[in-house]
């Protein structure tokens, strides 16, 4: 540790801060008690680098090489001095906020949990998903292969888990159902979705790493037509798939985009909550339906009345959630949910489905005005067999999608698909395609994931076929 840091922390302890702000050619200052307290230091260039290399994390380091000058926060890691116990432990992460580099230093707001050592081998080895057993070995899925791990729990160990983790109110509704369902973030490892339940009489957990720090369009490998869809003033935009397939993902990144380029009030309704966002341009404010709302059918129709900008509802379960969030395109906001469906046509048919017969027509109507795209999505493995791309089909409501809808079409919209290309439409084919000829996946992995794998390979060969099927050069 640099001894110039080493004295502002330990200058900081004294005063009972809980946060340590060192900016890039500005002065240093404390937050004790909510209140800013300045220090007469200031970090040079030289001095704010030889931090960095000090002590960021590698991965973090190495992605400075590429800034853009693009406003940011990093995720948080855990600084923890062995043998020191004046210092004790921090939180802390690299910024950039409104074009000012900081350096941030906080305390924990808990002590660490029975999972810390688990969940920190589990993110330093790439897992996607742990499994926690009493009585048996921990396994983590890496690659989406299960490997073994040397973690042996028992039931002292599971009793204290559910001290340490369990959402408060919430061990009566587990013990009642064997079914929970909750966010656990472990400060300075990261962000997990849980799912707690018994199996064979005894207690399990899983837990999935989601990145609390929403990524970027383009760490993600999104198409760059998101960040144009996302601006617009108000609509509904559908984020579609399977699960597992990246859609809170990909909501997080657009709402990102928005974060770090437009002014928006922006409200989250989730259960759980996956992301956790940090208010740069625009403002957040995240509910989690259990514990901040009874439900998502009242956090909607309650954020009517919060002046949003943007809403984003975690799932449209139901008709009363869609009719709610109609009410609120119609009335001028933006909202953006997440369907179960494999295509972009068959969520229009799948939001058709949540009402009788003789209601269709109408809602079908009131879609066609309100509907600003709907991307559907799939995870593809890497040709490399390390870790997972996107594969998106992207259905933009322009006005030829816009009459099909209203007509009753719906059985037209994959050929407007494939003919929008101008309007930044694309097919699943298309992208796997593009991803094929950029070495991303293998031919294999794109077939397996085309619902056309005939077409597919031709379009591989350069072979592509007009609506009326002649060939295109």
């Amino acid at each position: 540790m640099l001894d110039w840091f080493k004295q502002i922390l330990e200058i900081g302890i004294q005063n009972n801060a809980n946060e340590w702000h060192i900016p890039l050619d500005k002065p240093t200052f404390f937050r004790i008690a909510g209140i800013t307290s300045d220090v007469d230091f200031t970090a040079d260039n030289d001095m704010f680098v030889a931090l960095l290399q000090d002590l960021l994390p590698p991965k973090q380091l190495a992605k400075l090489e590429q800034d853009e000058g693009m406003d940011f926060i990093n995720e948080s890691f855990l600084l923890d001095e062995q043998g020191d116990e004046k210092m004790g432990r921090f939180l802390c992460n690299l910024q950039r906020q409104r074009g000012l580099m900081s350096f941030v230093v906080r305390r924990p707001s808990r002590d660490a949990s029975v999972f810390f050592d688990i969940l920190k081998y589990a993110v330093d080895n790439r897992a996607s998903d742990l499994h926690v057993r009493e009585g048996k070995y921990v396994r983590l899925r890496i690659d989406s292969k299960l490997v073994d791990t040397d973690f042996m729990t028992d039931s002292v160990f599971f009793e204290k888990a559910l001290e340490d983790i369990l959402p408060a109110g919430k061990r009566p509704v587990y013990e009642k159902t064997g079914d929970l369902d909750f966010a656990w973030e472990e400060e300075g490892i990261g962000r997990f979705r849980v799912n707690l339940h018994r199996q064979r009489g005894k207690s399990a957990f899983t837990f999935r790493h989601v990145k609390s720090k929403a990524p970027t369009v383009k760490e993600v490998g999104l198409p760059e037509v998101l960040k144009t869809i996302v601006q617009a003033r108000n609509g509904i935009i559908f984020i579609s798939g399977t699960t597992g397939s990246g859609k809170s993902t990909t909501m997080a990144a657009m709402l990102d985009h928005v974060n770090n380029t437009a002014e928006e009030h922006i409200i989250t309704i989730e259960d759980p909550i996956e992301y956790t966002f940090q208010d740069n341009l625009s403002f957040f404010e995240q509910r989690e339906v259990g514990l901040d709302a009874e439900s998502f059918d009242s956090a909607l129709i309650h954020a009517l009345r919060q002046d949003p900008d943007i809403i984003m509802v975690g799932e449209m379960r139901n008709r009363s959630t869609f009719e709610t969030a109609l009410t609120a395109a119609e009335t001028g906001h933006m909202v953006i949910s997440t369907l179960h469906t494999k295509n972009a046509p068959q969520s229009i048919t799948r939001i058709l489905d949540m009402f009788p017969l003789e209601e269709r027509d109408t809602v079908r109507k009131n879609l066609s005005e309100c509907l600003r795209a709907i991307i559907c999505q799939r995870l593809a493995p890497k040709a490399t067999g390390k870790g997972v791309v996107p594969v998106t089909e992207i259905l933009i409501n322009t006005p030829i999608v816009r009459k099909l809808i209203f007509d009753n079409k719906i059985d037209k919209l994959p050929q407007a698909i494939e003919g929008g290309a101008e309007e930044n439409m694309m097919s699943f084919n298309k992208c796997l395609l593009n991803l094929v000829n950029a070495g991303e996946i293998t031919e294999e992995t794109a077939f397996n994931f085309s619902d056309n794998p005939q077409a597919l390979k031709m379009n591989l060969k350069g072979i592509f076929l007009n609506e009326s099927g002649g060939i295109i050069q």
